[in-house]
């Protein structure tokens, strides 16, 4: 019988029942996942843990694994074990900027998050969001383009993709980039992982940007993690009366820096060391792909030369918002769609 590698100890100290984050950090701080496992006493059937995970395309990382991220090593709270689905490589490979927000998000915060996640991807920057619904699925959406890899960071199981709204979302991200959790597979999403994984968001990030928020939203999670790590903060402002912009002019007040559009992160990201094109225009000359595919295709098919509102789009493609929104910033990033004052039309 061929022999486990110790990843496949760890997916399972990580997969039994009671062991938590801090647990699982004792066990592994001196031994080595086999010999943590002999010692820990646990009932289990590592083979049968370990090819549930790979047989859902699982890659199981621990701190000493040649994929686990550079960026969590030495962090406070660097995962013990890392799950992923895709190439854990590119969080290394390109800067990185998390847009999150609110979940119940306004017309201008999809739109915002779709447009920056599209202009930032094409500069070359992976943008980095929770997969959730909202602003962190408007902004995935948007950077689903040809450009930087997308990163998702989840608080669940990756063999059930949560929202199930998002399926085809998390595939695209698989297929493109990666998909991070602490989580095993198995492991249900429940409201109380939500702060760990925006923890975990934070420090896969060099930047992280706020679009929409309320004053407890679970965004603010992230911003105390990014806080903690000296990572930059910024908010974009938003109206005085909307609710959901509660929180982000709260951010600015208290002294974050304001994103107007993403030279404001091309800045933020400079005095951060990482030098990136000056000017946004540079979105526009990324290469168009020979064909549009897709959800893409289905949006250019509905746009005309004479300009549409977004309403009109959704009710032609009976598309989400988010989604909508997405395919609009993926054509204008390749020079196919434009936008004047919230009218889309074709070029």
């Amino acid at each position: 019988m061929t022999a486990l590698p110790p990843e496949a100890y760890a997916a399972a100290l990580a997969s039994h029942e009671g062991v938590g984050p801090a647990t699982l950090r004792r066990l592994l701080a001196s031994d080595r996942p086999e010999v943590a496992w002999s010692r820990s006493g646990y009932a289990g059937d590592v083979r049968a843990i370990w090819l549930r995970h790979m047989d859902a395309g699982i890659t199981v990382l621990t701190a000493d694994s040649p994929g686990y991220p550079a960026r969590l090593v030495g962090d406070p709270e660097s995962p013990p074990v890392l799950f992923c689905r895709g190439s854990s490589g590119v969080v290394s490979k390109h800067p990185t900027v998390a847009l999150v927000g609110t979940r119940s998000p306004t017309r201008y915060g999809i739109g915002v998050a779709a447009q920056f996640g599209a202009d930032l991807a094409a500069l070359g920057v992976s943008v980095v969001s929770g997969l959730a619904l909202g602003i962190d699925g408007a902004a995935h959406e948007g950077a689903c383009a040809s450009g930087a890899p997308p990163v998702a960071v989840v608080a669940g199981g990756l063999d059930d993709p949560y929202p199930r709204r998002h399926a085809r979302l998390w595939d695209r991200i698989v297929e493109q980039g990666v998909v991070f959790s602490e989580n095993p597979a198995g492991v249900r999403t429940e409201k109380w992982r939500f702060p760990k994984r925006n923890h975990l968001l934070a420090a896969l990030s060099d930047v992280v940007v706020v679009i929409e928020s309320r004053h407890g939203g679970g965004a603010m999670h992230t911003v105390s993690a990014a806080l903690e790590r000296g990572t930059p903060v910024g908010a974009v402002p938003g109206s005085i009366r909307s609710p959901a912009s509660e929180g982000t002019n709260a951010l600015l007040f208290d002294g974050c820096f304001p994103v107007r559009d993403v030279a404001d992160i091309v800045a933020a990201l400079s005095l951060c060391g990482i030098v990136l094109p000056t000017s946004v225009a540079r979105c526009s000359t990324v290469d168009p792909p020979p064909e549009v595919v897709g959800p893409d295709a289905d949006v250019l098919d509905a746009l005309s030369y004479d300009p549409s509102s977004l309403d009109q789009l959704a009710r032609v493609t009976d598309m989400e918002l988010s989604a909508l929104c997405g395919a609009l910033e993926r054509l204008a990033s390749v020079g196919m769609a434009s936008q004047d004052g919230g009218w889309w039309f074709r070029i």
